[in-house]
C-alpha cells in the first residue's frame, strides 16, 4: 500500500501542485503533494547570488524539467537535491520577493518533510520523480 502525504496541499485542492514520487523497482512507494505556491517560495529561498544554478534550481529557473514534462520527471541526482534543499534560508529572499509571514512560517516544516522524503529514497536506492499538476 502506497502512502500519500497531502498535508501541504489540503485546502488548495484544484490549484497547481507538485508531487514528489518515491519509487523502488518501478513500484510507487510513497507520494507527497505540495501546493505549488509553497514549493515556488521554497525553491526561491534556496537560490543564492553566489552559486551557479544547477540541478533542481536550474530547472526551476528555466521553467523546464517537471514543468514541461507530461510524465513524472526523475530527479537525476538525489544527493545534489538534498544539498540544495539544505541551502534554504529566509535570508535568500529579497525584500520584494519575500512571501507572507503565514507562508514563511510553514516553509521550514515543508522543507523538513521533503528532506526526509529524499533521504528515505536515497538510503534505499530508490528513485524520486516530480510531477507538476
Amino acid at each position: 500500500m502506497k502512502l500519500i502525504d497531502d498535508e501541504y496541499y489540503i485546502k488548495f485542492e484544484g490549484e497547481e501542485e507538485i508531487d514528489f514520487i518515491y519509487e523502488k523497482n518501478k513500484a510507487e512507494i510513497s507520494r507527497m503533494k505540495i501546493w505549488h505556491g509553497y514549493f515556488y517560495f521554497l525553491l526561491n529561498g534556496m537560490i543564492t547570488k553566489e552559486k551557479k544554478l544547477i540541478g533542481l534550481l536550474y530547472e526551476h529557473n528555466k521553467h523546464e524539467g517537471w514543468y514541461e514534462s507530461d510524465e513524472p520527471w526523475e530527479i537525476p541526482d538525489i544527493k545534489q537535491a538534498i544539498e540544495q534543499f539544505n541551502n534554504y534560508s529566509e535570508n535568500n529572499f529579497s525584500e520584494n520577493e519575500k512571501p507572507s509571514e503565514g507562508i514563511l512560517l510553514k516553509l521550514p516544516h515543508i522543507l523538513e518533510k521533503i528532506l526526509k522524503f529524499l533521504e528515505e529514497a536515497r538510503k534505499n536506492n530508490g528513485e524520486v520523480y516530480m510531477e507538476y499538476l
